[in-house]
């Protein structure tokens, strides 16, 4: 039994998928992907995206062999009670982990470029709030919400890239692949850390109410954001060159290269504006995801109660995961990006690839015993 009865639409999904996987992605992954491949990074979005379509292929296996079940779920009837649960908890300790980064990246950009006074505190303690009481208003009130702003940050975004045509210089792409193919994996390595995040549709299939089209539509989010990521990419690359991993946010960098005729200028606000509308639907969902999770570990019915004390917790975590000095450079790492693939992408591929042996091994049996 599901903690929450309410129900989306796959389009819904999608559209919560979108920014919980491009909000923090498009302001860091520019920076990240210039310093291991160089100009060349325009071409990490499209390698990283591999493990978005793997991290979709197995959310998608897993809910045909096991309908109606979430990943916590599904493990315990596929691994057994025992290792099922220690699977279980493993997930359900990740998540305010994974949560409280989330919540430290929304509130060092915020700090760093519009509220240098205000307490860090006020700044992830609002947003925390906020996302708690979406939260807890269901997975439909969430659905919602994700349909609203999501529509807000494409538009958004696509009104900053067109602005910033006039100012592009394509001379950045060459060299090409002036030290071969290796850098280009190394860098595509952070993009794909983002994409296996598309395992939450492992956790949120259950809620979706009908199923037609669902292959398109999820695969078609993936097309959407890995385009989305390229093109932030290659703008960073045509306005900033090799300067592009210099900035922790080079995609403020360059929004500050917009200006026409000394009337529209400081367009950097509309950034902040994308920033604020994504993350607060990314932190929305993992945060959904922690506590609805937890409630199905713990077998209890109702997973309100434990929305404050998760998102508290995911505070918590917020500080925990970075000291005042190291700031967010500290957050995204090589290992960083290790850590976060092995949780969200080996281990339901090790959980998809046990349930393939069992129904393989329950089918010779089956000829065994009609022999």
């Amino acid at each position: 039994m599901l903690p929450d009865q309410g129900r989306i639409s796959v389009t819904q999904l999608a559209f919560m998928i979108f920014p919980a996987i491009l909000a923090t992605a498009i302001l860091s992954v520019p920076g990240i992907t210039m310093h291991y491949a160089g100009h060349d990074m325009w071409m990490t979005p499209a390698l990283g995206s591999i493990l978005g379509i793997a991290s979709i292929a197995i959310s998608l296996g897993l809910h045909r062999m096991y309908p109606g079940k979430t990943l916590i779920q599904s493990s315990v009837l596929i691994t057994g009670r025992i290792p099922g649960k220690l699977l279980g908890l493993i997930y359900i300790l990740y998540m305010p982990h994974i949560t409280g980064i989330i919540v430290r990246e929304y509130g060092e950009f915020i700090s760093n470029n519009a509220l240098p006074r205000t307490p860090m505190f006020v700044i992830m303690g609002t947003m925390i709030l906020v996302c708690a009481i979406n939260v807890r208003l269901g997975i439909e009130v969430v659905g919602r919400t994700a349909q609203v702003f999501v529509t807000l940050v494409i538009v958004l975004l696509a009104l900053i890239f067109v602005l910033l045509i006039g100012e592009l210089n394509p001379a950045q792409l060459f060299p090409f692949m002036e030290n071969g193919p290796l850098p280009v994996l190394e860098g595509a390595m952070a993009p794909g850390a983002w994409f296996s995040e598309y395992i939450v549709i492992a956790f949120l299939m259950p809620y979706v109410n009908r199923k037609k089209r669902t292959v398109r539509i999820l695969f078609g989010s993936l097309v959407l954001t890995t385009i989305a990521m390229t093109v932030t990419n290659v703008f960073c690359l045509f306005l900033i060159g090799d300067l592009t991993d210099t900035f922790v946010f080079p995609v403020m960098i360059a929004a500050r290269y917009i200006t026409i005729a000394d009337f529209l200028q400081h367009i950097e606000s509309i950034i902040i504006a994308i920033w604020i509308f994504g993350i607060f639907v990314k932190i929305s969902v993992f945060l959904y995801i922690s506590v609805t999770s937890t409630a199905e570990w713990f077998a209890i019915k109702d997973y309100k109660p434990l929305v404050w004390p998760l998102s508290f917790m995911s505070l918590i975590f917020a500080y925990w995961v970075s000291t005042e000095g190291s700031g967010l450079s500290s957050l995204i790492t090589a290992s960083a990006n290790l850590y976060t693939i092995c949780i969200l992408l080996v281990l339901p591929g090790l959980t998809y690839g046990i349930a393939w042996l069992k129904k393989g091994w329950s089918h010779v049996r089956q000829k065994h015993a009609k022999n």
